[in-house]
Formats: structure tokens, C-alpha cells, sequence
């Protein structure tokens, strides 16, 4: 478990009931030290619906022994000790693998254990806090919750209300009902003269004080902090009285639910040696809460692409949660991305939407698209067999292999595009080529098409879908391969680690070419200091191609273990994990040894865990 020192801001351990999501971070803008409740979002998860003020909520306490504060940002002035030592973060992690957050952190004596979660049909966060000491001596302690407000419209007793727009409102306080002031937090921690606002129209730090007793050897019992999103007053301070009432049991509801879901999936497990078992866990874990309560699976670790419906990432998400047997999810979330699908000018799809909008949100063109809804199609009806999602969806199946066919060139291919990166286009002095990966994924899309065409009695439309597949594969091998290679384009000779799918998860190249083709790869795509798969062979596009994604490793895995080459398979699997981040969250790549970008990626990273898992487990299980 690395906790990345100088670890970039924008990484963050999300906590998420599909109604509200919260981030959580052990490191704040400036790299110091902090269990840091940095932000949470309601009502989409979009960066334009954050709740807090830039600086999140965190705790100070005070052991009545100790000239030490627990104060990470030395806002304590009047105290010796407090220059030289840091928070020091014990731990991090998901308990059990489920949505539940718990970190311990100290500073000199102080120990301040916390677990945030949000119960399930709610807009609520919980947040528990409690006090120990290093050396388990009874003692006294102050608490300071402090939480950063956008403003505060109205104080209720201990309940203090914030309105960000006309449909978000945020109400906080704590249990037990503990005075909470505002203004000058050092003030406030240690009696000083303050201004008190009962209504601010500007960011304004809230401030909790609570005693507590600590005895030997023992936790102090929890305070919780409780935050409630509504898209009016009335709502929030309904559902934030809601918390008040059972907050003995939203704890134990809330760990319930979580289990429940993860017995669904829990089949591998006894098959996994234990190192593996929280990999999976929080995996399946983080896949759940990135789909928001309209099924759209969203990227929600980082920023700037959290608020991100896109298509391609969103299938990953929705075919592995098929695949691990969250049917119900899978479904929901199929039937939300094809409700964002808006046609571009050629008839192809968009491949990302802002969550809020629902407007196209584009990086370059990329004609992918089609091939993925069908496989995405084809993968949650085969699974589940129900047949009105054939039925409804027709339309989208049918006008995707449609555009398939009407849009190969006199290369048999399809036309020129970025492939399965942004990275290419004339935004980044690069031509649009004729890519393998956009080919080949239609061609895997127009064969399930195919399937799907004969299984509703449509045979003639089926053959068509089956015979330009075929086309399109023999054009692949006329334009794409060299020496039994398959290279990144017609046009060039470079690799590109997505073709690797194609001989495992999409399997439809021919054997003869595997060998060759994972050869080239380990020789060229390989990172020759970090380890790890670079995702393609290129020295033209933007920062982080040539450095190893963890996507990609899974990938080289995978086709290692079709090429019966297991050992060197699981050096690449161990890589990834070797370079996990705190929690067992994976980034999508890595910078340098020590500063990973995108940490909780649910498509490529944690979607990797699982679908290399399963494959490594049962192959014929990606045979459908």
C-alpha cells in the first residue's frame, strides 16, 4: 500500500450511495498531511455541484496532557509544539472491501480514528469521530469539527443550513447537539474573542466543540458529524432529522446493504488467495458507487473528469458488473448510457456527455462508439436474457451496424479516426489513421449484432451483419498486420496494447497472430524503468503515453495467459497491484514511482481487476 508522497490533489477515495458522493483525501493542495473530507456532490456528481467550500472538513482535538494540538494545518497559535511534527496517517481503507471509509491518524499523543459512509436510499453522509491516545492512558479530549461552508442561510438550534443554488441546499450538525460557532477557527479552538455569523453570504468556517473521555486502552465514543443534501430546505432538513432519529442504525443498515450486494459477487473469492480478496471486494465496491441514482456509471475519483458519462468507460463498467453478476445494476446503467447517445452530423454516436447537461463533451473523433454499444448490448442481454432489452433497444442496435457497414472505406476499414485514445487528431499534430482498435471493436460489435439479428428471426439482416464482420476482419489482416504483428494502424508499424483485447475479452483474431503480437509488446511497450504496459508506441501525443497504464498491464496479462505464459502473466497482474494507492485504489497511470494520476478509476483500473480476475479464473467465461 503506497501512499504516494507529493501525491497530485485531484486523486480522491470516493464514498457514494448513487444519490450523493463525497471525496475523501489523506492529502490536501499543498501535499500536507490531513483526513480530509474534501468535497461532496449533489444532486449529479459533477464538479458544478459541490456542496463545500474548497477547503472540505476536518478535525482538531486537544489531549489535556499534551502541548501537542492534532491540528494539521497549524491554525493553533497560542501553544508550543506545534512546529516540526505532522499528522502522521496510520491507515486508510474501505472496511471489508465495502463503501465504508475508515482512517486513523496521530499527531504527538492524540489519536483521531474516523469512518464516513452514506446510508443507502439517502442523501446523507455520516461521519464518526473518535479520540484515543498513542500511549492508551485515560485522559480528556477536546473535539473540533470543522467544516468550511459555501454560506449560511439560517441556524436552527445546532443545524446550520446552506443554500448553494436554487435546487441545492446542504444542512449540517452533529449528534450529540454540540455548539458549533463560526468565524476564526484558532479563535474558536482555544476561547478567544470571535464574530459570530448567524447568516453569511461568503465561505465561513463552522466549528464544533465537543469533551470527550478517554479510557485506558480504549476509543471515546463517537461523535457524528451529519451532512444532508436536498434539492430544497425542506428536503434537507428532512432528511438530515431522518439521520438524527436513526442514527443508531445507519451504521449497521448501511454495512447490511453492502454485504448483501457483495454476496452477489462473492463467488471468486474462495478461489482467491487473501491479498487478492480486498482487490476484489473494493473493486466491486467502487463500481457501485460510480453509477449515479440514474444508472450512469460516472467517473468519480478525480478531477477534471468526474461528471464524465463517457461511453466507452461506461460500458467497462456496466459489462463487468454483468460479468461479476450485478445484473440489476448492469441493466439500469445500459439503459442510461444509451439515453444519452445523441447522433453526431455522420450518424455515429458522441462518446462523452456532461452529466448535468447532457451535452456531447468531445477531446476528438472517435468512431468506436457503434462496436461498444453492441458488444455492451449484446454482453447485458446474454447475460440476463430478457428480451426487451433486444426489443427496446433495436433501434440502437440496428442504426450501429448500419453505420459499421456504410462506413468502411475503399480500405475495407473504417474510416480514419483517433482510435480507442484521444490522443490522436489534428488538435495534437497527429493525422487521423486507419486504427485496429476501431475496426476490430465493430467488427466484435457486428458479430454479436449478427447473434442478436438471427436470435429475433431477422436471419437475412443477420447474415449481412455476419459477412461484413468478416470483411472487416480480412481487411485488418490485408492493412493491419505485419509479420503476424498487429500494429496500431494501416498506416503505422507502431503498437498499440488495445489490440491485445481482441485475443481474449474480444476474441476474434486468430491464434496465429498472439504470439508475435505479445512478443512485440513485451519488447517494445514494456517500461523499461517503472515495468508496467505503456498503452501505445508513440512520441507525438500528450504527457502520459509513455509511461505505463495500469489498463493496459491488465490487457498484457490477459493475453499472456492465452499465450500459456502465467508466470510472467501475474508479474504483470502483481505490478498493478504492487502500485496500488491507499485503500487498494489503482490510478490509471502512473507519472512517476511516486506520483500516480487518477486514483479510483472505475473503467480501465478497477474494471481491470475484476475482468483479469475472472479471465485468469474462467476464460470461457468472456466466450459468450
Amino acid at each position: 500500500m503506497h501512499y504516494f508522497i507529493g501525491e497530485p490533489p485531484n486523486n480522491h477515495a470516493p464514498i457514494s450511495n448513487g444519490n450523493i458522493l463525497t471525496w475523501l483525501t489523506q492529502y490536501d493542495e499543498n501535499n500536507i498531511p490531513v483526513d480530509l473530507l474534501n468535497q461532496i456532490f449533489f444532486p449529479d456528481f459533477d464538479l458544478t455541484s459541490a456542496l463545500l467550500d474548497s477547503r472540505g472538513s476536518y478535525i482538531l482535538a486537544k489531549d489535556e496532557n499534551e502541548k501537542v494540538w492534532y491540528d494539521p494545518y497549524g491554525i493553533v497559535k497560542q501553544e508550543l509544539g506545534q512546529t516540526g511534527q505532522i499528522i502522521s496517517i496510520d491507515y486508510s481503507k474501505y472496511l471489508n472491501g465495502f463503501g465504508i471509509f475508515e482512517v486513523l491518524s496521530h499527531k504527538g499523543n492524540a489519536a483521531v480514528k474516523t469512518k464516513t459512509w452514506s446510508p443507502w436510499n439517502s442523501n446523507i453522509v455520516v461521519r464518526s469521530i473518535q479520540v484515543s491516545t498513542v500511549k492508551g492512558n485515560a485522559s480528556n479530549v477536546d473535539i473540533f469539527p470543522v467544516i468550511h461552508l459555501k454560506n449560511i442561510s439560517e441556524r436552527l438550534d445546532n443545524i446550520f443550513i446552506s443554500r448553494i443554488s436554487c435546487c441545492q441546499w446542504l444542512a449540517v450538525t452533529t449528534v450529540p447537539s454540540i455548539d458549533g460557532t463560526t468565524g476564526d477557527i484558532g479563535q474558536v479552538v482555544t476561547g478567544g474573542k470571535i464574530t459570530t455569523f448567524e447568516h453569511s453570504s461568503i465561505p465561513t468556517a463552522l466549528t464544533f466543540h465537543a469533551k470527550a473521555s478517554v479510557s485506558r486502552n480504549e476509543y471515546s465514543s463517537p461523535i457524528y458529524q451529519l451532512f444532508a443534501a436536498g434539492k430544497t430546505k425542506e428536503e434537507a432538513l428532512a432528511q438530515l432529522r431522518l439521520a438524527v432519529r436513526n442514527l443508531e442504525t445507519l451504521y449497521e443498515d448501511s454495512l447490511y446493504e453492502w454485504k448483501r450486494w457483495h454476496s452477489i459477487s462473492n463467488g471468486p473469492l474462495m478461489a482467491l488467495p487473501p491479498e487478492l480478496q480486498d482487490y476484489w471486494r473494493v473493486s466491486n465496491s467502487l463500481l457501485r458507487m460510480s453509477l449515479q441514482q440514474n444508472g450512469a456509471p460516472i467517473l468519480i475519483g478525480f478531477q477534471p473528469y468526474q461528471g464524465n458519462v463517457s461511453i466507452r468507460d461506461g460500458i467497462w463498467i456496466i459489462t463487468t458488473l454483468a460479468l461479476a453478476g450485478h445484473l440489476k445494476e448492469a441493466v439500469k446503467g445500459l439503459y442510461s448510457l444509451v439515453s444519452y447517445l445523441k447522433e453526431r452530423p455522420d450518424g455515429n454516436y458522441y462518446f462523452a456527455y456532461n452529466v448535468t447537461a447532457g451535452v456531447p463533451n468531445e477531446h476528438t473523433y472517435e468512431n468506436d462508439t457503434t462496436g461498444l454499444v453492441l458488444y455492451g448490448i449484446w454482453t447485458v442481454w446474454n447475460l440476463t436474457r430478457d428480451d426487451n432489452i433486444i426489443n427496446n433497444l433495436w433501434p440502437v442496435i440496428e442504426h450501429s451496424a448500419n453505420w459499421i457497414i456504410a462506413n468502411r472505406d475503399e480500405t475495407g476499414l473504417i474510416k480514419k479516426d483517433a482510435g480507442i485514445w484521444e490522443t490522436f487528431g489534428p488538435h495534437l499534430g497527429e493525422k487521423f489513421e486507419h486504427m485496429t482498435w476501431t475496426s476490430a471493436i465493430s467488427a466484435y460489435g457486428l458479430l454479436k449484432a449478427s447473434l442478436i439479428a438471427q436470435y429475433k428471426t431477422r436471419t437475412t439482416q443477420g447474415e449481412n451483419y455476419e459477412k461484413a464482420s468478416l470483411e472487416l476482419l480480412e481487411a485488418i489482416k490485408i492493412n493491419n498486420v505485419r509479420n503476424s504483428i498487429v500494429c496500431r494502424s494501416k498506416e503505422s508499424a507502431l503498437l498499440d496494447s488495445s489490440v491485445l483485447l481482441f485475443f481474449t475479452e474480444f476474441p476474434i483474431f486468430p491464434n496465429s497472430w498472439l504470439i508475435p503480437t505479445v512478443e512485440a509488446v513485451n519488447k517494445r511497450l514494456k517500461d523499461p524503468f517503472l515495468g508496467g504496459i505503456w498503452r501505445h508506441e508513440s512520441l507525438t501525443t500528450e504527457e502520459g503515453d509513455l509511461l505505463p497504464w495500469i489498463g493496459s498491464t491488465f490487457w498484457m496479462g490477459e493475453a499472456l495467459l492465452a499465450a500459456g505464459r502465467p508466470k510472467l502473466a501475474w508479474d504483470y497482474f502483481n505490478h498493478n497491484y504492487a502500485n496500488s494507492a491507499f485503500c487498494n485504489l489503482l490510478p490509471e497511470l502512473m507519472y512517476s514511482k511516486d506520483r500516480p494520476r487518477g486514483i479510483a478509476m472505475p473503467s480501465y483500473s478497477q474494471s481491470g481487476v475484476i475482468r483479469s480476475i475472472l479471465y485468469s479464473l474462467d476464460r470461457k467465461k468472456f466466450f459468450i
